[in-house]
Order: structure tokens, then C-alpha cells, then sequence
């Protein structure tokens, strides 16, 4: 008869069950027997055939002893009980389960801000050293939303988890490998959001590079092109669409339920704001200006029976007045809100250092700075720089050059 193939066996815990598998190409299998012994002896610690017709054997907990090293083959036998030759003996190792969990944080804890540092916890009493870890974002439902690269400091396992939403829930885990190949994990541990300060402050994160004496800005932000050919008119952060539209047929995804935010100026007046289509509907936000100079916002979706319509209340505002306009699902029930920022300001503090700002004003900006106590730049003294060459004189150390 022909000869099984074990597969590689990964270390693990004697003192819990493993299923080890082999492939196998001659008649069909009816039984299997493992071999195992002992790496140094060659005495035989476990010996025993199982009736199977799959090409796996489980070893029974507390079987082997961890911290040991030992030898594995097996055999096959058909329908008529004639076995087939031993396979290859192959190597493993035994080592009892490291310790490997969230060190400052437990399930369903509450985090008071938009970024947390996790950090693990890592004991193996074998001294077996870990190789390499990643860290993964999930949402509510577990659904994968990041990971972090493949990291590999021992003896520093942490890492920040940034531009967390507000009043939302998370699961976040850690999985890796040690040197020799053991699999660790943390399981999914659920955590949820709730902070006070806007979570715009953890859109942008500043990252030291001594080396070559400047600092790297990075932002979760995706840039979206639109679809349109023409240009448009870009100032203080904000698109001038008066008389205009602009289109995207691509980068946007909007799940079953979600809340839209739209803010914009100059928006009392009788007009389409947004349409959002796909196969089925379009939903649309409009607004219209009355004789007595107030605006109302409406929201419509279709549904089978007609229309799904929401109005706001009538508001009177300046046309320099900021308006948000939020939209939101949850489950199938839409709901529109209006909020008007008659003292809107472009200009906002910038805040630089490792603790969050302890009283921000709503729009200020705050760059998260490692090793260096927070300090507020005020918008007043502050001077910006737009323009393709670095500025050269009277320039302060808390200016800002885009």
C-alpha cells in the first residue's frame, strides 16, 4: 500500500486536545493509528487506532507532557484492515498555552477618547519568545474594518488604535505566532466609545522622524475623487456649489443603517443639496426659502407605498451661518435634524501634545505629538502660510506653512 503524510504539526498544549491530519492517496481509509514518541527516549508515550474515514486522528488532552519534545507517525487501514506502510516520522513540540491578553483593558470597557493605546500582555513559562502579532479593528458586527501591519517587538507589544468614532461600538483583537509556530490570541473584545471632545481630533496624528528632522502628519482620511471634468472653487476647507453641482459615481458606500452629515453656508434658499442613488431609490435633501425668510429642510425616500418625507422646522439664519443637516437610518426609520452655528468661525486653535486638549473650543484641531506636554497655539497669534515656497522671514515656531 501506498505511504500517509503527516502534516506539519504546530506546537501546542499537552495538556488540551489536538487533531492532527495526514494525506493520503491509496484505498479508501477506514482507520488510522498514531504514533507518538518521545524525542529523547524513543519510547512510545501513545499508541492508538481509531475507526475513521477522514484523514485527521485527535489526540485526547492531557496526553503529553508541555515542554517536552517528541516524534509522530501514522498508518492507514482499509476496509479489509490491511494496513499501509508508517509514514515519515516528523518533530513537534509541546508548551503549555502562553499567557497573551489585553493588558489595560477588559471587555465591554467604555473609552474616553478617539484613539487608545492597547498593550499586551505576553508569559510563556517555557521562555518561548513570540515572533510576530497584528492588531485588527472589527465593528459592531465583527466585520473587519483595519489591521495593523505585521509587527515584531517582544518586548513592546502595543499599539494605538486611532480615529475611533463616537457613541460607537467596537471589537478589537490581537493574533500571532511564536518562534516556533504556537498560535496566540486574544479572542474579540468588545469596547465602546464615548468622549466629549469631537472626533475630528482623531482624524490626524503626528509621527516624529528625527533622522531627517521633520514630522509626518497621517489622517484615516480616504481623498474621493469626483466624477466630474471641470474644475471648482476650494476655499477655507469648503467647495463653492452656488449654481453648481458635482458628482461621485464611486467611493462611497453607505451601509443599512447610517448617519449622514451635511454642513455647508449659504444654504437658505430653495434647492436641491444632495441626491444619493443606486439600482432601486434615490434619496434626496432639499431645502426651501419661504416669503417670511425662513428655510425648511426637507428629506425624501422612496418606499413601495410612495414617498417617505421629512421636513425640518423653519429656520431663519444668515447666509454666513453654518447648517448641519443630519440624516439618519436605523432600521428602515429615517430622521432629520438641523443645527444652525450662527457664530461660525474658519479660523480655530491648534493644540499640540500627547493628552488630549482638557478645554478645547468646538473647531479647534489638535496634533497628537509624542513626548510633549499639551499647549494651545491661540488662532489670533497664530499665522498661516498658503503657498508653494517655505516661508523665509518672521517666522514663528507655532506657525503653520500648507
Amino acid at each position: 500500500m501506498a505511504k500517509p503524510i503527516l502534516t506539519r504539526i504546530s506546537p501546542f498544549d499537552g495538556m488540551k486536545e489536538k487533531m492532527v491530519s495526514f494525506s493520503w492517496s491509496g484505498n479508501q481509509s477506514y482507520a488510522n493509528r498514531l504514533i507518538i514518541y518521545e524525542a529523547n527516549t524513543l519510547a512510545t508515550v501513545y499508541d492508538v487506532k481509531v475507526t475513521s474515514m477522514t484523514y485527521n486522528h485527535t489526540i485526547p488532552s492531557n496526553t503529553l507532557t508541555n515542554g517536552k519534545k517528541y516524534i509522530a507517525q501514522c498508518q492507514v487501514f482499509d476496509i479489509e484492515n490491511i494496513a499501509s506502510e508508517l509514514s515519515d516520522k516528523i518533530f513537534f513540540i509541546t508548551y503549555e498555552t502562553p499567557e497573551f491578553y489585553f493588558y489595560n483593558i477588559e471587555n465591554e470597557q467604555t473609552i474616553r477618547a478617539a484613539s487608545y493605546e492597547a498593550i499586551i500582555y505576553y508569559f510563556q513559562p517555557d521562555y518561548e519568545e513570540i515572533q510576530s502579532y497584528k492588531f485588527y479593528l472589527y465593528d459592531g458586527t465583527k466585520t473587519l474594518l483595519s489591521e495593523s501591519d505585521t509587527l515584531y517587538d517582544g518586548n513592546n507589544i502595543k499599539y494605538t488604535y486611532k480615529a475611533l468614532d463616537n457613541h460607537t461600538k467596537y471589537f478589537i483583537r490581537c493574533s500571532g505566532n511564536t518562534v516556533n509556530g504556537m498560535e496566540v490570541d486574544t479572542g474579540y473584545i468588545q469596547i465602546y466609545t464615548d468622549y466629549k471632545i469631537p472626533s475630528s481630533y482623531g482624524l490626524i496624528y503626528a509621527e516624529n522622524d528625527p533622522q531627517h528632522g521633520y514630522i509626518k502628519l497621517h489622517t484615516n482620511i480616504t481623498v474621493i475623487e469626483c466624477s466630474d471634468d471641470k474644475m471648482f472653487n476650494f476655499q477655507d476647507g469648503m467647495i463653492d456649489l452656488r449654481n453648481d453641482a458635482i458628482h461621485y459615481e464611486e467611493g462611497f458606500v453607505i451601509p443599512d443603517n447610517f448617519t449622514l452629515i451635511l454642513r455647508g453656508m449659504a444654504l437658505n434658499q430653495t434647492a436641491t443639496i444632495l441626491e444619493m442613488s443606486n439600482t432601486q431609490y434615490t434619496i434626496t435633501v432639499s431645502s426651501y426659502l419661504h416669503d417670511d425668510g425662513k428655510t425648511r429642510f426637507k428629506l425624501t425616500v422612496p418606499n413601495p407605498l410612495g414617498n417617505y418625507i421629512l421636513y425640518s422646522n423653519p429656520e431663519s439664519f444668515a447666509e454666513n451661518a453654518m447648517a448641519g443637516i443630519w440624516v439618519r437610518r436605523i432600521n428602515d426609520v429615517y430622521s432629520l435634524k438641523v443645527f444652525i452655528e450662527e457664530d461660525y468661525s474658519l479660523e480655530n486653535n491648534m493644540w499640540y501634545g500627547r493628552q488630549l486638549p482638557s478645554n478645547p473650543e468646538l473647531y479647534d484641531s489638535w496634533i497628537d505629538t509624542e513626548d510633549m506636554f499639551t499647549y494651545v497655539v491661540d488662532k489670533d497669534v497664530m499665522k498661516v502660510y498658503t503657498s508653494d515656497d517655505e516661508p523665509e522671514e518672521n517666522i514663528n515656531i507655532d506657525d503653520l506653512w500648507i
